[in-house]
């Protein structure tokens, strides 16, 4: 089954609940930033990102009063900067740089638990997520040639999100919501030398805004 097939489905299934009591659903529409880094080996950190954006869709199933059911699709972009330093052949010498640009657009699918603290208007949710890698790009002119030294790179990732956010109503079925929310990716996802062996984690820090309406 292709990865195009595999978000259809979950679109499909996401959309075709039949909606029928009052105030137990809420769907919504969602966008935000993303700030993510990759973890080698437990520690050392790839800081080389810069922000990326995310947009979507949401689906909230109530439980109970305040705990919920919450799923999002989203389309996720991830920027990665790449700079390469030049040096005199004669005295390795310093003489110049150039950045150079890589992207990862990604498929996000985060399935969580959402807790609502009374009247409050606070929460916090947690869960799995799951995302699959649609495209990988590295600008033209950029001097990719050790592709042979370095392990695939893996087109799915899974891992564990965390957040915590605010509601604010509107009206009656309307309501708007601020979460910051953190990835944290527990599989390889490739990428790393042959040579040095070891592991490549994925982590993110999301600020997501949801316009969500009541049903």
């Amino acid at each position: 089954m292709t990865k195009n097939k595999i978000i259809l489905i979950v679109i499909g299934l996401l959309f075709s609940i039949k909606l029928s009591a009052q105030n137990e659903f809420k769907i919504g529409v969602n966008a935000g930033l993303n700030y993510p880094n990759i973890i080698y080996n437990g520690n050392y950190k790839n800081n080389n990102f810069s922000i990326g954006y995310l947009f979507g869709v949401s689906l909230d199933y109530y439980l109970k009063e305040n705990l919920s059911l919450k799923a999002n699709v989203n389309y996720e972009r991830k920027t990665r900067k790449l700079e390469l330093t030049y040096y005199n052949n004669s005295n390795a010498e310093e003489i110049g740089k150039e950045d150079f640009k890589e992207t990862y657009d990604y498929i996000n699918l985060p399935v969580l638990l959402k807790y609502e603290f009374g009247n409050s208007k606070f929460f916090v949710n947690g869960g799995p997520f799951l995302s699959f890698l649609l495209k990988n790009k590295i600008d033209n002119d950029y001097p990719n040639d050790n592709s042979d030294f370095i392990t695939d790179l893996k087109n799915i990732d899974f891992g564990l999100s965390l957040g915590i956010g605010t509601n604010i109503s509107l009206n009656e079925k309307n309501d708007l919501t601020i979460e910051l929310r953190d990835d944290f990716g527990i599989i390889d996802i490739g990428g790393v030398s042959r040579q040095a062996g070891g592991t490549a984690k994925t982590n993110a820090i999301k600020l997501v805004l949801g316009w969500n309406l009541g049903i």
